[in-house]
C-alpha cells in the first residue's frame, strides 16, 4: 500500500473520527437494495415496505416521492440513503429531518463562503441534540452525496458515495464528426481533466465510434485510468472521502484520492451512452434506415415494427421508445403504427452520446484493513 500520498488535514480529521469508532454493516446490502428496487419499478406500490419509514426514513420517503410524482427511482438512490444512514449511526446522529418539501434546500455556515460547500441542496439530515454535529444527505448538479459539518468548529467534510462496482464519473464525450473518429474539446478537457490521458491514449489509437457502435471500448493502460480516478474529485465536484462497504457489508472510508489503491480499476468508452440528443450523424442515420428497408416520405420515416427492439425506461418497466439500432431510437410519444408499420418523423429520432467512465471495483475490500491502514497516518 502506497503511504506517499498527502492526507489534507479535512481527510485526516474525518479519517481518524471514523476509524475511532467501531464498524457498523449497512441496514440493508446490494442484494436486499436490489430486490426492493427491482419490485417497486414493477408494482409502484410502498405498502409491503411500510416498515421502511421508521428502520429507514429517509428511503421510504423517497420511494414515497416516487409515487406521488409518478416518476421512476434510480438504484443509485436507495445506497445514497442507505450509506448516509450507516454514517449518522456511526455519529450517534439520530435525530433526522427530511427537507424535500423545503424551498430553500442551500445549506448556510456562518463564517463559510457557500461556494465552498458546491451548491449542496440538501434532501435529508441527521443531528444530535445539541446540533454540535450535522450529516446532510445532498443532491444537486454537479454537487457530491453527503457532507459532514460542525457549525461552530466550521468544519464540513465532502463524501461521495460508491457501490461495491460503480463508476467515478460518466459524462458525454464531445461529438465526432462524420467520420466517426473519437476527438477531444478545450471545454470538455478543462471540465473533466481526469480523462485526459484515457482520452488520449484512444485518439493515437484513431478510435473510430461508429464502427464501434454496439460494443464498449475497454482497452486502456492501468496508468489512465487509475490518473481518472485518483484526479475525479479534484474538480468542481470535490469530494474529501469516499464510502462505501467491504466484502462484509462493513461501511468503510477512504479518501477520495486513493481509492484505486484500495479497487480493481476498469476504463471505459461507451460509442453508446446513456444521454441522448437530436440526431447530427445523418449519413449514418439514413444509411440504417435504408439497412432497414425503410422509407422516407416528406421527412416521415416508415419501417416495420417488428424490425425494431423495444427500449425500456431508466428505472422503470414501460417502454420508452423503439430502437432502430444500438445508436439510434425513436420515444414512444413519437410513434405512430399503422399495421406492422411504425410511422414517425426523421426529425423525433434521437443519437446517443459517446461517453468515458472509469470504474472501481472493491472486490476485496476490508474494513479492518483500511483502518489498520489510515490510523496509522492520521
Amino acid at each position: 500500500m502506497n503511504d506517499s500520498a498527502v492526507l489534507t488535514d479535512v481527510q485526516k480529521k474525518l479519517l481518524s473520527d471514523f476509524y475511532s469508532k467501531p464498524k457498523n454493516s449497512v441496514l440493508l446490502n446490494k442484494l436486499e437494495r436490489d430486490n426492493i428496487w427491482k419490485d417497486f419499478k414493477k408494482n409502484r406500490s410502498i405498502e409491503k415496505y411500510a416498515d421502511l419509514e421508521i428502520s429507514m426514513p429517509a428511503l421510504y420517503l423517497e420511494l414515497l416521492k416516487a409515487c406521488s410524482s409518478k416518476k421512476n427511482i434510480q438504484a443509485a438512490v436507495f445506497s445514497e440513503c442507505v450509506y448516509t444512514q450507516a454514517l449518522a449511526e456511526k455519529y450517534s446522529l439520530s435525530i433526522f429531518h427530511q427537507h424535500i418539501t423545503q424551498e430553500d434546500k442551500r445549506i448556510t455556515i456562518d463564517g463559510i463562503p457557500e461556494s465552498a460547500l458546491n451548491d449542496l441542496s440538501i434532501r435529508y439530515s441527521y443531528t444530535n441534540e445539541d446540533q454540535s454535529l450535522l450529516l446532510v444527505q445532498a443532491g444537486g448538479a454537479g454537487a457530491v452525496d453527503c457532507a459532514l459539518i460542525a457549525p461552530t468548529k466550521k468544519f464540513f467534510g465532502m463524501i461521495e458515495f460508491k457501490e461495491f462496482y460503480s463508476r467515478t464519473s460518466d459524462p458525454n464525450l464531445p461529438k465526432y464528426g462524420a467520420d466517426g473518429f473519437l476527438i477531444t474539446s478545450e471545454k470538455f478537457d478543462g471540465k473533466y481533466p481526469q480523462f485526459k490521458y484515457m482520452l488520449e491514449e484512444q485518439i493515437a489509437k484513431k478510435l473510430n465510434l461508429l464502427d464501434s457502435i454496439g460494443g464498449n471500448v475497454h482497452t486502456f493502460s492501468a496508468t489512465s485510468i487509475e490518473k481518472a480516478v485518483s484526479e475525479n474529485y479534484l474538480g468542481s465536484k470535490k469530494a474529501d472521502v469516499i464510502c462505501t462497504e467491504d466484502k462484509f457489508g462493513n461501511l468503510v472510508m477512504l479518501p477520495a484520492n486513493e481509492v484505486g489503491q484500495w479497487a480493481k480499476l476498469e476504463g471505459e468508452i461507451r460509442p453508446s451512452g446513456r444521454n441522448s440528443t437530436r440526431v447530427w450523424s445523418h449519413d449514418k442515420l439514413l444509411k440504417d434506415i435504408s439497412l432497414l428497408g425503410g422509407k422516407i416520405n416528406n421527412g416521415n420515416v416508415e419501417i416495420q415494427t417488428s424490425l425494431l427492439k423495444p427500449r425500456g425506461e431508466v428505472g422503470g418497466t414501460r417502454k420508452s421508445g423503439l430502437k432502430l439500432t444500438a445508436l439510434f431510437f425513436v420515444r414512444v410519444e413519437n410513434i405512430k403504427t399503422n399495421g406492422d408499420l411504425a410511422i414517425f418523423k426523421i426529425d423525433d429520432v434521437k443519437q446517443l452520446i459517446p461517453s468515458i467512465a472509469a470504474k472501481v471495483k472493491f472486490t476485496d475490500l476490508d474494513f479492518e484493513d483500511a483502518k489498520n491502514h489510515y490510523l496509522k497516518r492520521v
